[in-house]
């Protein structure tokens, strides 16, 4: 090799890494995601319009479901007389238009708080079994825990009323047991008094000071306090007043009236 020809070879530059790199892709043709997306380009293009076509249906589905909600919203408000309705107007519920609105809207929250009012309307009615059947149904099945709540509530006063203070007692402990709630304050006073009235005095005050302890800020707290106070006290029996004779008093003797007379001497005429 002449001497000029190994001069040239040792001036020449290196080359970087990054042209050495760059004749390397040259030589070996398309990079790994080229040949990736030239095998794969049709079920990229199916995938992104499956996901669109999802997307749009979610959206669609989405909207149905807020329409459904605010409709059933308005039929209930027009069935409890907040909104005006076109049936004629009467104390309580409108029950037709409760029913229409668990038919139309069976799966919207509307819908449990119309089975609510329709089993609450009917227990106001004197329609003992259906109302209790209907409450029942929403105490087991609502999707809202308040409205399950609401629900034993009402089957435990309706059963309070009534005189039923079994199931009264259950479906109060039932309301306990949730914990708190508007409503925790309100069924231990009463669990206190049916276990009261039961002559269970220790179980009573158990209730009664657990009510003290968990809801302070109820109302009810002085309730309790004062039930404590007459915890084992006998309520006061009204007495007949005992009958006294009264006999009547003794005519008194009455002095007789005797006239006054007056001497014959005096009675006569002076004569001259």
């Amino acid at each position: 090799m002449s001497t000029a020809h190994r001069r040239a070879e040792h001036d020449a530059p290196a080359l970087t890494p990054e042209e050495m790199k760059a004749i390397g892709e040259i030589e070996l043709g398309p990079s790994r995601h080229e040949r990736f997306l030239n095998h794969h380009y049709k079920k990229l293009i199916v995938l992104t319009l499956a996901i669109m076509l999802a997307s749009a249906a979610a959206i669609v589905y989405g909207t149905y479901l807020a329409r459904q909600e605010k409709d059933a919203a308005g039929a209930l408000l027009a069935a409890v007389r907040v909104i005006p309705s076109s049936a004629a107007e009467n104390e309580g519920f409108d029950l037709a238009t409760l029913e229409k609105i668990t038919k139309d809207y069976p799966d919207t929250r509307a819908a449990d708080s119309a089975r609510l009012l329709r089993g609450m309307q009917l227990l106001a009615g004197g329609q003992e079994k259906a109302g209790k059947e209907a409450l029942r149904n929403v105490a087991d099945a609502a999707s809202d825990p308040s409205i399950r709540l609401r629900a034993q509530v009402s089957l435990a006063s309706y059963a309070m009323r009534a005189g039923q203070n079994q199931e009264a007692t259950e479906q109060w402990q039932a309301v306990s047991r949730a914990g708190q709630s508007p409503y925790l304050a309100l069924s231990l006073l009463s669990l206190g008094d049916l276990e009261d009235e039961a002559e269970k005095r220790d179980v009573a005050r158990s209730y009664y000071e657990r009510l003290i302890q968990d809801c302070p800020a109820s109302p009810l707290v002085l309730t309790a306090r004062q039930r404590l106070l007459l915890l084992g006290v006998d309520a006061p029996q009204p007495v007949e007043p005992e009958k006294k004779e009264n006999p009547s008093p003794a005519s008194a003797d009455l002095p007789g009236w005797d006239s006054v007379r007056l001497p014959e001497d005096a009675s006569a005429p002076a004569s001259n």
